[in-house]
C-alpha cells in the first residue's frame, strides 16, 4: 500500500499543531503584517487621512435641509381690469401656444384670473434649469408682439425652494413708519452687501409714492383715454443709456437720467397736443406725494414693526452667514437712532448647530467606543 507524503508540518493544507512556526505564519492577516511591519508609512498615511477629512468636514456647507434645484419656471402677466374670460384668450392661451414647443417641459399648467396671468412650466429633472430659463425667456419674448398693448410685460419666476430666509431681522422704536423704513432700508444696504447674502427683504414702515389722481371729465373733455397720460409718463420715467466717450487712457459711461424726482415735473409733462396746444398731465389730473399702501401690519412692544428676510446663497455655509450678519448688525446698530430695538427670530443657524453638535457628538462617542473594544 503506497502512502502518499505530505509537506512538512502540512496535513491538507493546514499546519501539524506540533509546527508552532507554520502555525504561526498561517495565523498571520496580511494587512496587519504590512501595518506591523510598517509602523511610520502606516501613522502618516493615518495623519492624512484624518487632516484631508478635517478640512473636507471644515468647508462642508451645513444645512437642516439639502439643496434640491426644482425646475420649474413660472410666467405671470398682469393684464389690469380685464375678466377672467378675456385674459385667457387674449393672455395665457397666447403665451401657452409658444411655450408648448419647448421639448423639455414635463407639464404646463394655466391659471386666469381677473386682471392677471399664471403659467407653471414643469420641466424634466434631467434639464439643466439655466438652459430651460432661457428657452422660456426666447417664447416669451417671441410672443410678447401678440399680447395686448395695455397688459405688462410678463415676468419670470424661476422656482428656488433654497431660497428660504435664513433668519428675521426685526426693528422697532419710538418715531413713526417713515423712519423706520428709513433704518430699515439702511440696515438692508448693508446687510446685501455681504457676500454670502442673496437679498435682504424689507417689509413694514410707509413707503413714499408719487400719486397722480386723473380726472375724467377733463380726460374727455378734452378727447383723451387713460393710457395716454400713463404711456406719457411712463415713456419719460425712464435712465436711457448714452453711450461711453474716450478720454486718454480712461472711457467714461454716460446715462440720461430721465427717472422723476420731484412730482412738478410730472406736471409738466405733455399727453397730448390738440389743435397746436400741448395738454400737459396738470390739466387732466393732480400730482402729489402720498404713501403707498400697506400691505402687512406688525407690532413689538407695542410700536410698529419693520422686517428684514434674509436669504443666503445656495451653497453658502449657513452658519458663517449668520455670524457674518450679526455682526454688520453690531456694526450698525450705534447708527441708529438710541431707542431702536433690534431682535433676530426665526434663526435657523441655532437648529443647525444643535444637529451638528448632536452628530460630533455621535462620531466621537463611535470613536471612542471601536478604541475601546479594539484595546480591551
Amino acid at each position: 500500500m503506497n502512502q502518499q507524503s505530505q509537506g512538512p508540518g502540512r496535513s491538507g493544507g493546514v499546519p501539524n499543531p506540533g509546527d508552532a512556526e507554520a502555525l504561526s505564519r498561517y495565523k498571520e492577516f496580511g494587512p496587519t503584517s504590512f501595518a506591523v511591519a510598517h509602523k511610520t508609512s502606516v501613522l502618516v498615511l493615518l495623519v492624512i487621512i484624518a487632516v484631508m477629512g478635517a478640512l473636507s468636514y471644515a468647508a462642508t456647507p451645513k444645512e437642516s435641509f439639502p439643496e434640491l434645484p426644482i425646475p420649474i419656471i413660472a410666467i405671470n402677466t398682469i393684464y389690469p381690469g380685464v375678466s377672467p374670460a378675456d385674459v385667457e384668450t387674449q393672455v395665457t392661451r397666447v403665451l401657452e401656444e409658444d411655450l408648448s414647443t419647448i421639448s423639455d417641459i414635463k407639464d404646463l399648467t394655466s391659471t386666469s384670473v381677473e386682471g392677471y396671468s399664471s403659467i407653471i412650466a414643469e420641466f424634466d429633472t434631467s434639464v439643466d434649469l439655466d438652459e430651460a430659463l432661457q428657452k422660456v425667456r426666447e417664447k416669451v419674448d417671441l410672443s410678447k408682439p401678440d399680447l395686448p398693448d395695455d397688459a405688462e410685460d410678463p415676468s419670470i419666476v424661476e422656482f428656488n425652494f433654497s431660497e428660504v430666509p435664513i433668519m428675521q431681522v426685526n426693528l422697532s422704536g419710538e418715531y413713526g413708519l417713515v423712519r423706520l423704513k428709513e433704518i430699515g432700508e439702511e440696515l438692508q444696504d448693508r446687510l446685501e452687501q455681504i457676500p454670502a447674502v442673496l437679498r435682504a427683504d424689507l417689509r413694514g414702515g410707509l413707503e413714499r409714492e408719487v400719486k397722480v389722481d386723473v380726472d375724467l371729465a377733463r380726460l374727455q373733455f378734452y378727447g383723451l383715454a387713460l393710457g395716454d397720460v400713463v404711456e406719457a409718463i411712463q415713456t419719460e420715467n425712464v435712465n436711457i443709456p448714452g453711450g461711453s466717450i474716450d478720454v486718454g487712457d480712461s472711457k467714461y459711461l454716460l446715462r440720461v437720467d430721465g427717472e422723476f424726482e420731484d412730482p412738478a415735473v410730472i406736471e409738466d409733462l405733455v399727453v397730448a397736443v390738440k389743435a397746436g396746444r400741448p395738454i400737459y398731465v396738470r390739466d387732466v389730473a393732480t400730482v402729489d406725494f402720498g404713501f403707498a399702501e400697506r400691505e402687512s401690519f406688525a407690532r413689538m412692544d407695542g410700536h410698529a414693526l419693520g422686517t428684514l428676510d434674509v436669504v443666503k446663497r445656495a451653497g453658502e455655509n449657513i452658519i458663517e452667514t449668520s455670524s457674518e450678519v450679526h455682526a454688520a448688525i453690531e456694526e450698525m446698530r450705534p447708527l441708529f437712532p438710541p431707542t431702536t430695538l433690534v431682535q433676530i427670530t426665526s434663526d435657523q443657524t441655532e437648529q443647525i448647530e444643535d444637529m451638528v453638535s448632536s452628530l460630533e457628538n455621535n462620531i466621537l462617542s463611535g470613536l471612542l467606543l471601536i478604541v475601546a473594544v479594539l484595546l480591551f
